[in-house]
């Protein structure tokens, strides 16, 4: 799976989670800021993707990296 469709993914998962409390704010404004200058998608910003992720939805972004579907 490539960086684009691993950080689509990964935004899926940490978009439609319910533990958006878990992220600290420093590593969502990370994001926020990937996401802005277009940097999601590359293998930094899919880093902070799934750090994120990790945090708040763990099974969801394991399979995810894993290279399966939400």
């Amino acid at each position: 799976m490539d960086d684009r469709k691993r950080a689509e993914k990964l935004l899926e998962v940490l978009m439609s989670s319910v533990n958006l409390d878990k992220v600290p704010p420093v590593l969502g404004w990370l994001v926020w800021r990937s996401f802005v200058s277009g940097r999601i998608y590359s293998k930094t910003g899919v880093r902070v993707l799934a750090r994120a992720c990790r945090l708040c939805e763990p099974d969801k972004t394991r399979r995810v990296l894993r290279g399966g579907d939400v």
